[in-house]
């Protein structure tokens, strides 16, 4: 069966935003390669010391950490130009035995004779087949440990980046998302006040006072560049909105806004108000008696951590019909809200008394890091 990256899963794990370049994938990996073989030769130095003296014991430990470091680096280059990824386990597993058999042999074999020639005062018999034969069998071990090691953290780093590049992906589809949907507030908003406009246009005082407020509200909105902003400048700009309808329907509308200085200093998303003041215009006038009464209202729960809006008009509530709206502003507003706090926001509608409430929380946090990722070993 082909390999599987899920068998190292349940792996330590590394920092993997710190292996996003070539420079900090470089030092992870010296890193672990100089304290493994450290590691191996201070173990190795208490049955060498047994058998040999201290500068002999000293030397066999040089050539054995610098043959096992250079032979690791060998092992290293291969197994990154052999495609192991479409490997069966099997036949992985069998070429890292063999491989580390054939290596260590070798390696054991150099070494061995490399220090028979440097330390000549030693007898013959210390070199004997017992000692070649442990050596291989020591050594071919750590190999096969090694390469393990090194096909494990490869793929757990591989899991993590393609989880990272998956983040990123979704995040850049959020956003892209997120762009869309903002694109359909203002122009929404920007056809009913040109329906108003077209509603006075045998009165010019009114048809210039609705423009003037049309065109302040239009000013806030080419200053908005963010996903986010103060409530304040929201409820600010819907003065301008409010105007306009004020300016065409006079005494048939009576509006209030309502919102303490902490909730007005809350940073919420962009146009978050908007489009419940639009919808309890439209549906306020079609079952309201006259005037309609607009209501908006803005307060920090600090129990609950969570900012509470709540836009009221007096009448009730009718359920969407395709055949009388699009019903952007309110599926608009739900998707972005989910887009931008998952299910920690909430947006939900209750009728009381001859009033429709349709209410928002959201969270006073905000926000969340784009991951980074990159490549190791």
């Amino acid at each position: 069966m082909p390999l599987r990256m899920n068998a190292v899963q349940g792996m330590a794990s590394i920092p993997l935003e710190e292996a996003a370049d070539g420079r900090t994938a470089r030092r992870w990996f010296w890193s672990l390669q100089l304290a493994g073989w450290f590691s191996v030769a201070a173990l190795s130095s208490f049955p060498l010391i047994q058998l040999f003296s201290l500068p002999a014991t000293g030397l066999i430990l040089v050539l054995r950490t610098g043959s096992g470091l250079m032979v690791t680096l060998a092992m290293r280059w291969f197994y990154q130009r052999i495609g192991w990824r479409h490997w069966p386990l099997w036949q992985l597993g069998l070429m890292v035995l063999l491989l580390s058999l054939l290596l260590g042999g070798i390696d054991s074999v150099m070494t061995q004779r490399l220090a028979g020639s440097l330390i000549r005062k030693l007898p013959a018999t210390q070199f004997h087949d017992f000692i070649l034969k442990t050596g291989i069998l020591l050594r071919a071990s750590l190999l096969v440990i090694w390469s393990l090691l090194y096909f494990g953290i490869k793929l757990r780093l591989e899991i993590g980046q393609t989880r990272l590049l998956a983040a990123q992906s979704e995040a850049a589809a959020r956003t892209s998302e997120l762009k869309q949907l903002r694109a359909q507030v203002n122009p929404h908003f920007l056809f009913n006040a040109l329906n108003s406009i077209l509603a006075e246009k045998q009165d010019p005082d009114a048809v210039e006072a609705i423009t003037q407020e049309l065109a302040e509200f239009l000013r806030f909105s080419l200053r908005t560049t963010s996903d986010f902003q103060e409530l304040g400048d929201e409820l600010d700009a819907l003065q301008h909105y409010l105007r306009v309808e004020k300016a065409r329907f006079e005494e048939k509308l009576h509006y209030d806004i309502e919102a303490d200085g902490g909730a007005r200093q809350v940073r919420v998303p962009v146009a978050v108000v908007q489009p419940l003041v639009e919808n309890a215009m439209k549906y306020g006038r079609q079952t309201s008696l006259t005037p309609l009464r607009i209501r908006i209202g803005a307060r920090v729960d600090g129990e609950a951590k969570a900012l509470r809006l709540d836009v009221a008009n007096s009448g009730r509530w009718m359920e969407f019909d395709p055949q009388r709206s699009h019903g952007i502003g309110i599926s608009n507003l739900r998707r972005r809200l989910e887009l931008l706090y998952g299910g920690r926001a909430d947006l939900r509608h209750r009728e009381e008394a001859g009033w429709v409430h349709v209410e928002v929380a959201v969270p006073l946090d905000h926000g969340t890091p784009h991951p980074q990722g990159g490549d190791i070993l």
